[in-house]
């Protein structure tokens, strides 16, 4: 048996049918498919739903993120049973509106062996599924006033035809090998609040963190006015954009001498952000651990590895070096996240000081009100000049205090 993600609608005043059809049961009630596929010849797909995240903003658009997995190892031959013997999981993001466009499509129905659509023509009208009292059904006082023929279709073919294709027409990320088990997400992640982090639990016990990039592009808002390094003027959703994965940290978490629980404990049951303490808790069976959404220290003093990490959490101040991000830090902090510095992750002959070229889109500009930086030549011109002062100084200081020597006496 072939398991397949599907979502369903129900509408809120859906109180049941009449009493000669769906008594007691929901006449509104369909569900249509979730495709989380690779594109290509043959596509492989992802149809276990895992984990989905809330519905939030992402381009400006309502939206949710969806966990799925491979099918159950399955013995046999045929394309499903060698996709059912990889284990792997992928991330897809659905918009709101292409879902609720997919409840509007035709009905399926079976026919042999596979799912053929129902001409529109054999679709009794209040189309099945609609709202008592709105739209089409406005004249509906409620449920059970819907006829019989109504009734009677929404119980012979509650699925629909055709499936609900992700954003950009395949996953964020994809995962081969392991088994991932929870999802969260920050649309808002990094300086300029547009970055998109997604955090991913697993079977053994470890938690991914994944920078998705290249996403359609939306313009937010550099707070001097200007547009945030990487954005765009203007808003592109027209779904050819191509995503970027990168794994910034994989850490494993579950310690099986303070986390006791039963087998398969290492599975992590749940995941929750946390932004108010820029931390995320992990749940497992046996207990719950938190974790930093960043680790910058691990860099110490490298700006080559702060810069290389390009994880939106952390930024390179000359002053403190690689620290979490923060509204209260001062203006001249670095970050690159999209390599326009070339860092490699070294730190041979670097002394922490800002790198040659153009570094405009991954240096904040002062804003109003906020201290500019001084340039590193000005600041070594002071230091070389303080110092030659300091030794003049000195100098004049011990030869006006210097006491006369005492006179000799007349020789013997």
């Amino acid at each position: 048996q072939v398991v397949v993600a599907r979502v369903a609608r129900v509408c809120r005043n859906d109180r049941g049918g009449s009493p000669r059809v769906l008594e007691r049961r929901w006449t509104s009630f369909l569900k249509v498919r979730l495709q989380c596929a690779v594109p290509g010849d043959a596509s492989f797909h992802f149809d276990l739903l895992e984990a989905v995240t809330p519905p939030q903003p992402l381009h400006g658009r309502p939206a949710v993120l969806a966990l799925f997995g491979t099918q159950p190892n399955r013995h046999g031959a045929g394309d499903m049973g060698t996709w059912g013997a990889i284990p792997g999981s992928a991330v897809c993001a659905f918009y709101l509106a292409d879902v609720e466009r997919a409840f509007e499509g035709p009905f399926a129905e079976p026919r042999g062996a596979t799912w053929t659509p129902v001409p529109e023509d054999r679709v009794p009208r209040p189309r099945p599924g609609c709202c008592a009292g709105t739209g089409a059904a406005a004249g509906v006082g409620s449920s059970g006033d819907f006829p019989d023929e109504t009734l009677a279709f929404a119980k012979e073919h509650p699925l629909l035809h055709g499936a609900v294709a992700p954003i950009a027409g395949r996953p964020l990320v994809t995962r081969t090998g392991a088994r991932l088990t929870q999802l969260a997400v920050d649309t808002g992640a990094g300086p300029w609040g547009n970055q998109t982090v997604l955090f991913l639990g697993a079977e053994d016990g470890r938690v991914l963190k994944v920078l998705v990039g290249t996403w359609p592009p939306v313009a937010t808002q550099h707070p001097a006015g200007t547009p945030a390094p990487g954005d765009s003027q203007e808003l592109g959703d027209d779904g050819d954009t191509d995503s970027e994965m990168l794994l910034l940290e994989e850490i494993s978490l579950y310690d099986p001498g303070r986390c006791r629980g039963p087998r398969g404990a290492s599975r992590v049951l749940g995941l929750e952000l946390h932004p108010p303490g820029r931390e995320l808790f992990v749940a497992f069976a046996g207990c719950l651990v938190r974790l930093p959404l960043s680790r910058c220290a691990r860099h110490g003093a490298c700006r080559g590895s702060c810069l290389a990490a390009r994880d939106p959490y952390c930024v390179w101040l000359p002053s403190r070096g690689c620290v979490p991000f923060s509204e209260d830090l001062p203006s001249g902090f670095e970050q690159d996240l999209e390599r326009s510095t070339g860092s490699t992750g070294t730190c041979q002959g670097e002394g922490g000081t800002l790198g040659h070229g153009n570094i405009q889109g991954w240096v904040r500009q002062p804003g109003p009100g906020s201290t500019a930086t001084v340039p590193v030549p000005v600041l070594v011109g002071c230091v070389l000049g303080s110092f030659v002062l300091g030794v003049l100084a000195a100098g004049l200081l011990a030869a006006c205090c210097r006491r006369p020597a005492a006179a000799k006496g007349p020789p013997e």
